[in-house]
């Protein structure tokens, strides 16, 4: 027998109030593979909680959403990781030592996160050698920005064939064109769809 493809997951996980979406969002993507390897961090970077106390609480976390994959979760491997250290640093380090395929980071940030994607979420996209999933609250507050309400019956009305009202669509606004493409239409493979 051949062994698996193993399916390299690094899963890091801060221990906050939001943690438990990002373990729920990597153990999806861990289901969607025949033999999936996970690897949970935690990082300390600064003096905090002892490292017992991170292993502990990182293991009771773990564990808990394991427990809710029993099912599927025949063919798995997790190994739980402390590191001290920058977060961002260390996460894609170990990315780059198991030789992940795909890194889940959470995002939760204050206003002050760096490019409003969170800083260490930032650095990981950045530095990882893979893929990485950023998981943020599903209950996101979209910018101040007010919607025309005639934009939005025309896209309505007219299943997004047109977009703009006569308002928005005024040749002054360079760029501000969409085209949709029916996905019901079947082609042939000989030309151009349009």
């Amino acid at each position: 027998m051949t062994e698996p493809r193993w399916y390299r997951i690094v899963v890091a996980l801060d221990l906050s109030e939001y943690a438990e979406i990002v373990l729920e969002h990597a153990l999806d993507q861990a289901a969607r593979h025949d033999a999936p390897d996970l690897h949970f961090v935690v990082v300390q970077e600064a003096h905090g909680a002892p490292l017992d106390d991170l292993k502990a609480r990182l293991a009771a976390l773990v564990y808990q959403g394991l427990e809710t994959q029993k099912s599927a979760a025949s063919n798995w491997r997790a190994r739980l990781h402390v590191r001290i250290g920058r977060a961002d640093a260390e996460i894609v380090e170990l990315a780059l030592e198991v030789n992940a395929d795909l890194v889940v980071v959470g995002r939760f940030g204050g206003p002050r996160a760096a490019h409003r994607l969170g800083a260490v979420a930032a650095r990981v996209v950045e530095g990882a050698p893979c893929p990485t999933l950023v998981v943020g609250l599903s209950e996101h507050v979209m910018p101040s920005r007010e919607a025309c309400a005639e934009c939005e019956a025309i896209r309505e009305e007219s299943a997004g064939e047109r977009w703009f009202c006569a308002a928005h669509l005024a040749p002054d606004r360079p760029g501000m064109m969409s085209v949709g493409v029916p996905m019901s239409t079947s082609f042939s493979g000989g030309g151009p769809m349009w």
